[in-house]
């Protein structure tokens, strides 16, 4: 009889191992562990034995937020991105509050605008981690012109009132201050003109782009009226640049250590004593700033995203406060500045006033005459040198920041060349070179040849400074177009895609160490026809653009592509190598192509343009292309009626710059992400006198709008008189009609001459988005790719770019860079059509100025007279933001599944490239519910092939890249173990079977 067999059972055992019961988890006051990595104690130790079987029978995996509408953010570094941004170097802090400065006894100024006696800065770059709950952002600032808050430039001063003395170029601020409250009126409504600071000198019509600039009729510097060029105020975009090294107060500068900020390189930044003082010839940086936005890893809902981010872009700093000067008062002033909306440090009346310019141009700081041979007046008499130094600086600094219209252009010009320029060695061009070569003193290297490139691709930017060249303006002489061979090839293309320029200085040869060009600063030369100035004017100091031919087939060639000999392959397509004139290959430029050197280039310089004559990038305001403004405080001492004063008149110096109530937006109709508002929009507003309750027959005081907050555009705008700049002189006068027996005022104020007619104005200013933190690689997987974002929205390619003075809407593509105006739709056509008093009419017709005639009737009921006046109703539209809108939809999850690891098993049995894991199941997050994601098992089962005694288990919860994954504390894992147990169930009756049978 055989001997009995065992009977075989499987015995099944659980073990719970979850986060929460860990070595980890109670340690966690001693050690910071990553919640996907626990290890869970095993009491008596199991054996595990060879045919044993182990499993995951399931898995709770915490994800707070797994199931809903919810966007996965995993924390993970993508790799590094090179940033450029503006930083603080070197600061001396002394206050706020008003300092005298002089012996006057009333004259005083602000400490300074940020409370610093200097700074230096610079524009430094940070390799930064790009990561998918990150973004390091790069914003510039632009204010716009219009009609608040700036002067164009170049401007010698900016007093507050037509009183002045004109031997001292404006006086020492008594023009302003010193005014009664009865004459107020003679602050706004007087013409602009040399008296009160304008530069009235009128430059030859090739020296400029006629695109910029408007034509005034105001005074000259014997008081006659003139006419002269200013920047147009159109709502064009201004970019802030600032001064690198700064003194906002020489009297605190007393340490040996900072008093390189007062050496003559600080005021003087040339060596020749003409052209020393300038002030756009100090080193001007673009300003930008680094705002760090970020979610918590994890699950986030888009709102929460979307609240998060706007809650960064709009937080707040601590109030900043000005002290008064006036005893018993605590604060005259106080700012707030936020994230994207700054308080910019700004010229006031009084330190950008005559008497600070005439020190700044003739004080032993500087110690020359002015330009054009008019000398300027001495210092004032009993003013000690320190407090002339000090006013001095004041006027520089009222310098401090600069907008300009062109800021690639302007920040490529200045990295290309220096201030003085390089020379041109080509020995005398003789009139109609219409061959000519320009020859550099430049070597022909990679280096210079980059930097030129980004100057003549940054031109590209700007279609106008190639077009106004060949079509010119009214009453403007055409620079090339009497040059250019009807019959050349080239024009069979567009003179923008076979042109660059340079500048050249006509009066300038071998002056080294002076800049190229001039502001003409307090030079008073005007004309009563600015259409036919004088040919030739040798007081005209300033450039003129020279245009250079542009081969757009060997653009792609760099210097090692390439011979460089001729026109078929220049290096870029712009450079030829000129061979054998100095030791180093020079950088030259070829002209035929387009026509050569205008002749009357050489009829402004004598007949010929000689060896050694100034050419590069003009760093002026006056350059062509360089159109410029400064902010200002918008202050002056009272009000239009007289009847209302500011204290911090002539002490504050900050305007707000940037976007006011940024938003960053979750559109749950089209489930996508958008940006708006990163612009400070135009608000209805009200007249600064509306709501007084009781005015009198001569003020004008309308009741407050019900609106006034709201955002809007307007067309044909209507100042409001709540600002005052010297630049848009003559305020409109406000005649006022009184009902005695009523009190009812009826007016029509009119736009100022200024302001372009039929423009859109829809800001004060905004900001830019230059930089996103992310590369192309890194961008789908990173921050703005996840939220479904694309890499082209933010960085426009091609040749088809657009500046940014285009006016954006939501479907704006390939512009760079990137921000946002007023949403301009054809359904507010309606709203254009207004009557005298700017009440919309919400009619059909298009708008129209409105004559005012009197009562004088012919017999068919038609005036007898001219019209009265004429007013340009203002049109006030209310509107919303455009919007930056996602392309796509947001990425809900960032990796499919989890990784299950654990050291049960002995062996790696899942393989990932070349990384093998213990990886015992893989879990889909698609099942996830109630901020779990839930495994019910059925996967994979594992036999242990030695045996061995376990007491712990170590789990891992992996992404499947291999790393661990962000995971709550909650999760945890029941593990199966199956033992295959061998017995035998009828033990008492085999063992008797056994016994008999023996």
């Amino acid at each position: 009889m055989s001997a009995p067999q065992p009977f075989p059972y499987s015995q099944t055992i659980l073990l719970d191992c979850n986060r929460r019961s860990s070595v980890e988890f109670s340690a966690s006051n001693l050690a910071d562990t990553n919640t996907a990595l626990f290890t869970n104690q095993i009491s008596s130790g199991i054996t595990l034995d060879i045919g044993d079987q182990v499993s995951i029978q399931s898995a709770h995996i915490s994800q707070r937020g797994a199931g809903g509408s919810v966007i996965e953010f995993g924390g993970k570094t993508l790799g590094t991105k090179n940033i450029s941004y503006t930083e603080q170097n070197d600061v001396y802090y002394i206050g706020t509050e008003p300092y005298d400065i002089g012996n006057s006894g009333i004259e005083y100024i602000q400490r300074s605008p940020e409370g610093f006696a200097y700074e230096s800065s610079s524009n430094i770059t940070e390799n930064i981690k790009m990561k998918d709950n990150e973004a390091s952002v790069v914003i510039s600032y632009y204010k716009k012109t219009n009609g608040e808050n700036y002067y164009g430039l170049p401007r010698n001063f900016g007093n507050a009132s037509s009183i002045a003395d004109l031997t001292g170029y404006g006086g020492g601020g008594s023009g302003g201050a010193g005014a009664s409250f009865t004459t107020a009126k003679s602050y706004y409504n007087v013409s602009d003109g040399y008296p009160i600071g304008a530069n009235t000198y009128v430059q030859q019509a090739s020296h400029v782009l006629a695109d910029d600039w408007y034509e005034y009729f105001g005074k000259d510097q014997k008081d006659a009226f003139c006419f002269f060029r200013k920047i147009k105020n159109d709502n064009s975009k201004f970019t802030m640049f600032k001064q690198d090294k700064i003194v906002w107060n020489s009297a605190f500068i007393n340490n040996a250590s900072v008093n390189e900020y007062l050496t003559a390189s600080y005021c003087n930044p040339t060596n020749d004593d003409k052209f020393k003082s300038d002030p756009a010839a100090r080193n001007y940086i673009k300003v930008k700033k680094k705002v760090n936005l970020s979610v918590p890893v994890g699950y986030n809902s888009p709102a929460s995203v979307a609240s998060d981010i706007t809650t960064q872009l709009t937080k707040s700093e601590d109030p900043f406060i000005i002290k008064s000067g006036v005893a018993g008062v605590e604060a005259d002033s106080v700012f707030i500045n936020s994230t994207l909306n700054r308080a910019f440090p700004c010229s006031n009346y009084w330190n950008l006033d005559g008497g600070y310019n005439n020190r700044f141009f003739n004080s032993a700081v500087n110690n020359h005459v002015s330009v054009g041979g008019v000398v300027g007046p001495p210092p004032v008499a009993g003013v000690s040198s320190a407090t002339n130094v000090n006013r001095a600086t004041q006027y520089l600094n009222s310098y401090a920041y600069v907008g300009f219209k062109r800021p690639e252009y302007v920040e490529a010009g200045r990295a290309a060349f220096p201030v003085n320029g390089v020379r041109l060695l080509t020995q005398q061009l003789q009139a109609n070179a219409s061959s000519a070569e320009i020859v550099t003193d430049m070597t022909y290297t990679e280096e210079n040849l980059i930097k030129l490139k980004n100057f003549f691709d940054a031109q590209r930017l700007y279609p106008e400074l190639m077009k106004a060249s060949i079509e010119g303006g009214a009453g403007f002489q055409n620079n090339y177009s009497s040059s250019v061979n009807p019959n050349s090839a080239s024009l069979s293309a567009s003179f923008a895609d076979e042109a660059r320029f340079i500048h050249m200085d006509l009066k300038k040869v071998n002056e080294d160490n002076s800049p190229l060009g001039n502001d003409m600063y307090n030079v008073s030369y005007s004309t009563t026809n600015i259409d036919s100035p004088p040919l030739s004017n040798a007081s005209d100091f300033s450039s003129v653009p020279l245009f250079i031919a542009f081969n757009n087939n060997s653009s792609h060639l760099t210097s090692n592509d390439t011979l460089g000999n001729n026109y078929e392959n220049l290096a870029y397509g712009f450079a030829k190598r000129a061979v054998g004139i100095i030791d180093d290959d020079l950088i030259a430029f070829t002209t035929e192509k387009i026509g050569g050197v205008p002749t009357s280039y050489y009829q402004e310089n004598g007949g010929e343009l000689s060896s050694f004559t100034k050419i590069g990038y003009d760093y002026h305001f006056n350059a062509y292309g360089n159109a410029a403004i400064i902010p200002s405080s918008g202050f002056a001492p009272v009000q239009y009626f007289g009847k209302q004063a500011f204290s911090v008149a002539d002490t504050c110096r900050n305007v707000y710059i940037g976007a006011d109530d940024p938003a960053f937006k979750y559109n749950d109709i089209d489930g996508r992400f958008e940006f708006e508002n990163l612009h400070t929009a135009e608000k209805v507003g009200n007249f600064y006198n509306a709501g007084d309750p009781s005015p009198t027959a001569a003020i004008f005081a309308p009741p407050p709008s019900g609106q006034a907050g709201q955002s809007c555009y307007k067309i044909d705008k209507q100042l409001h008189y709540t600002s005052f700049s010297p630049y848009m002189l003559p305020y409109s006068d406000i005649t006022i009609k009184h009902n005695a027996s009523t009190g009812d005022q009826k007016t029509f104020v009119q736009v100022n001459v200024n302001l372009e007619k039929n423009k859109i104005y829809d800001a004060h200013g905004g900001i830019s988005l230059d930089d996103m933190g992310f590369d192309e690689k890194s961008w789908n997987s990173g921050f703005w790719g996840l939220l479904g974002f694309q890499y082209g929205q933010f960085n426009a390619s091609g040749k088809d770019i657009k500046n940014y003075q285009t006016l954006y809407n939501d479907e704006s593509s390939n512009v760079e860079p990137m921000t946002t105006n007023a949403e301009i739709s054809s359904i507010d056509a309606l709203s254009y059509f207004s009557n005298a008093y700017g009440i919309n009419l919400f009619s059909n017709m298009l708008n129209s100025q409105v004559s005012f005639h009197n009562t004088a009737t012919d017999f068919r009921g038609y005036s007898t007279k001219t019209p009265d006046y004429i007013v340009s109703p203002t049109s006030v539209i209310l509107s919303n933001s455009t919007r930056i809108i996602a392309k796509e939809l947001p990425r809900r999850i960032l990796r499919g599944y989890f990784l299950l690891n654990s050291d049960i098993l002995d062996q790696a049995n899942f393989y990932q490239t070349s990384n093998p894991l213990q990886t015992m199941a893989m879990v889909g997050k698609y099942s996830g519910a109630n901020d779990f994601i839930q495994y019910d098992g059925g996967g994979a089962v594992f036999t242990v092939t030695r045996k061995k005694t376990i007491t712990s288990i170590k789990t891992e919860i992996l992404d499947p890249e291999g790393g661990l994954s962000q995971v709550g504390d909650n999760s945890g894992i029941v593990y199966r173990v199956d033992k295959q147990i061998s017995t035998d169930l009828k033990f008492a009756e085999n063992l008797f079977s056994q016994m008999n049978n023996k």
